[in-house]
């Protein structure tokens, strides 16, 4: 499929990381670069044919279908060796002929997963810790010496409901003999001395018998007498906090992003080895540092400010700095802080994101050029139209001259050698026009400005023009030219007769041109009408030298020729079958060939029709020759080149015209203002004056009369633009350059 829309082809072959173009609809790889081809093992012709969903798992296939609501989630892929790769894309939409694509840049992320996963089941497993050591807490009534525990008695520590509700002495019997002295004096001191914290560090008997080590702390609660009445407190396991605080030890170092425990002002207090080696500093020097150092005066203030919102109002969030390493590189980190109840110590967690955020940029930088180079590439476009136009118009000036005299000069040949080199010059200017032609709608169909004119008429009127052309052609090389018509061939249908010609003519004038006996079969089946609609099939089949059949999957494709020895004899751009797809395809119909060297070839076209009523046109007989409608008819021929006034003069002579001759705008402008005259021969071009100013001052002095004079604009510009544009001025008629004699006897028979 063609693309209007391209990357810096240097950026997308070369970039590390996998990058691939595909269809947002169907999800087909359009295009990847060899690094996507490295990474997956598969060929870039492998990739061509595979969608997306091909790299994926059935339950990833699912998700990716709604893949928006999935968006920044990690995707699972496989390689061709089956290996599991997990991937972030980066994706970037873009529309080209109103379809919708998607680059993409692929991150491989497989490695920070496997660690990420495996910080996460640490995470868990010292969650489950934490629930498993909830702490005992106690309610000592010290008016009654009785005490209250919650169901850690149970849970944690093996004892029977009936235990909840027991005297003092009963917890006196469950520390250990040796720390019995220390924790009861410590506890008797306490409440002797109205001590409002109490802590102590004992071995304690759980139901089993065995001993765990115990922090004990307790808040001492006084009546309005200031006398104690109660102490509450809670018994924490320390063994198993210990064990959970190894794991999140574990956790912190494990972890693949940087992790810091900072007091309010900055200081680091502990550092895993994330940020030791994204910083570059030594392991034992971390806890003496302040976050501070590392950070810029506008990194400062965020900074400053992420704390203060944390310590001062509980706010906790999310912002990005840049960070200078003992190395002297700058990264850009990712934080996330957060704070502790008391907002007595800050914990700092970060990402570094310099890499992933200098692809970004990188890719939107390469989006960014690709649409400025669309930009230059559409004006380029333009200047070569622009340039192709001007070309044709200086081309068909002095063309007009040579065809122009060749036909006269074949007109008044007196022998059958003048006639035969008169049809070699008319021949070859003809061949040259053509190639001309092709140049021209080449240029229009890159330009996207190729445009149908439609209107009503049949199928096998078109067809038949196309057969009475050719048949002299095919007559002089001795072949055969066949005709079969078939189906509902007598329906009018709406659309472009002349384009659909022009492929017509190309496909038979191709036919001729590379057979040299046997015979040419143009066919014609149109279906039965459905819905007002109708499917024509057109089939053009020679007996010539055939194509190879590995050029016809680009007997298409621009400035193709099948072989450089019969281009030399024949003749030809190699641009008529690529206008003739485009022209085909822009009518919605298709082209296909089927071929056999020496055997022959068979082109066939499928286009669709509206069916419309028969026009209802009568038209008058024509004389063979016309000519003016009464002798003496005199016109005005405004035409700065002489040899195309000359030859232009003696065509409308020889019909009976008297023809006066004027080489300005100006002087033609003033002319028919002066003199009397039945018609109007102008060109478009002249000094001082275009044919526009000479027909717009006429029908300005026809204002308020009756009276109409014919006008006729002759040009080298051929576009359909052109000849509107003309008879929106006031022209009555258009003759193209160079002026052939089917055309001037078109325009007499028609305004004279």
């Amino acid at each position: 499929m063609p693309m209007t829309f391209s990357l810096p082809d240097a950026f997308f072959r070369s970039a590390a990381n996998p990058m691939w173009v595909f269809d947002d609809e169907s999800l087909m790889f359009l295009d990847v670069n060899e690094a996507a081809c490295q990474r997956y093992g598969y060929t870039r012709d492998e990739f061509l044919g595979m969608s997306l969903l091909d790299l994926r798992s059935p339950e990833e296939q699912e998700l990716f279908k709604n893949r928006a609501a999935h968006k920044g989630r990690f995707w699972e892929h496989r390689t061709k060796s089956g290996e599991i790769l997990f991937v972030q894309g980066f994706e970037f939409p873009f529309e080209s002929e109103d379809k919708q694509f998607i680059l993409a840049m692929i991150v491989d992320v497989t490695e920070s997963v496997k660690l990420e996963r495996e910080r996460t089941e640490l995470l868990k497993r010292y969650q489950i810790l934490t629930q498993a050591a909830n702490d005992l807490l106690w309610d000592w009534d010290l008016r009654t010496d009785q005490v209250t525990h919650n169901e850690a008695l149970i849970t944690q520590y093996g004892y029977e409901r009936s235990d909840l509700l027991q005297p003092i002495s009963w917890w006196s019997d469950k520390i250990h003999p040796d720390d019995f002295n220390i924790a009861s004096w410590s506890i008797q001191e306490a409440i002797r001395t109205r001590q409002r914290y109490w802590t102590s560090e004992y071995r304690f008997k759980k139901a089993d018998g065995s001993y765990v080590l115990v922090l004990d702390r307790g808040i001492l609660v006084s009546d309005e007498t200031d006398t104690p009445v109660r102490m509450i407190g809670s018994i924490v396991d320390l063994t198993t906090r210990r064990a959970a605080e190894d794991e999140r030890n574990q956790l912190f170092r494990l972890s693949i992003d940087s992790m810091l425990l900072l007091d309010p002002s900055g200081s680091i207090n502990q550092a895993n080895g994330a940020f030791r080696n994204l910083a570059g500093i030594d392991p034992d020097a971390s806890e003496r540092r302040n976050i501070r150092e590392f950070l810029g005066p506008e990194d400062l203030r965020v900074f400053d400010e992420a704390v203060r919102n944390a310590l001062e109002e509980g706010i906790e969030g999310h912002f990005s700095t840049s960070i200078a390493t003992e190395a002297g590189r700058g990264r850009t980190v990712q934080w996330g802080l957060i704070t502790n109840e008391a907002r007595t110590r800050l914990f700092l967690i970060g990402r570094d994101i310099t890499e992933s955020n200098a692809a970004r940029n990188e890719l939107e930088y390469a989006l960014v050029r690709s649409q400025e180079l669309a930009v230059e590439a559409q004006a380029a476009r333009q200047a070569q139209t622009e340039f192709l136009q001007n070309m044709s118009h200086e081309l068909r000036t002095p063309m007009n001259g040579m065809l122009g005299t060749a036909q006269l000069l074949a007109a008044s040949a007196q022998t059958e050698r003048q006639k035969a080199l008169a049809s070699i010059m008319i021949n070859s200017g003809e061949s040259l026009l053509q190639i001309l032609n092709d140049i021209l709608d080449f240029s229009k169909i890159e330009s996207g400005k190729i445009t149908l004119d439609e209107a009503p008429f049949r199928l096998s009127d078109a067809l038949q023009v196309v057969f009475e052309l050719f048949s002299q052609s095919a007559q002089q090389k001795g072949l055969g030219f066949n005709t079969a018509i078939s189906g509902e061939t007598n329906l009018h249908v709406i659309g472009d007769q002349f384009r659909l010609r022009q492929v017509v003519s190309n496909l038979v004038g191709n036919a001729i041109k590379f057979t040299d006996e046997g015979s040419i079969d143009l066919s014609l089946h149109v279906s039965a009408e459905i819905d007002g609609r109708v499917e024509t099939t057109i089939g053009i089949r020679d007996s010539g030298v055939g194509i190879p059949l590995d050029m016809q999957p680009h007997i298409f494709d621009r400035f193709v020729q099948v072989d450089s020895s019969l281009t030399r004899r024949h003749g030809g751009t190699g641009l008529g079958l690529s206008i003739s797809k485009a022209v085909i395809e822009l009518m919605g119909g298709s082209i296909s060939l089927a071929s056999e060297v020496g055997r022959g070839s068979e082109f066939t076209l499928k286009i669709p029709f509206q069916v419309v009523a028969a026009p209802d046109v009568r038209t008058a007989p024509r004389a063979a020759t016309p000519m003016p409608s009464k002798p003496g008819t005199r016109v005005l021929i405004a035409e700065d080149v002489e040899v195309n006034a000359m030859i232009l003069m003696t065509w409308l002579e020889e019909r009976g015209f008297e023809c006066i001759a004027v080489e300005t705008g100006s002087e033609a402008i003033l002319a028919l203002a002066n003199g009397s005259f039945d018609g109007a021969f102008v060109d478009l071009h002249m000094p001082d004056a275009s044919g526009y100013d000479v027909v717009r001052e006429l029908r300005q002095s026809e204002r308020g009369t009756d009276r109409r004079l014919p006008a006729v604009a002759v040009t080298a510009s051929v576009s359909p633009e052109e000849q509107r544009k003309c008879l929106a001025a006031g022209f009555d008629d258009y003759i193209p350059k160079p002026i052939l004699i089917a055309d001037l006897n078109r325009v007499v028979s028609k305004l004279f």
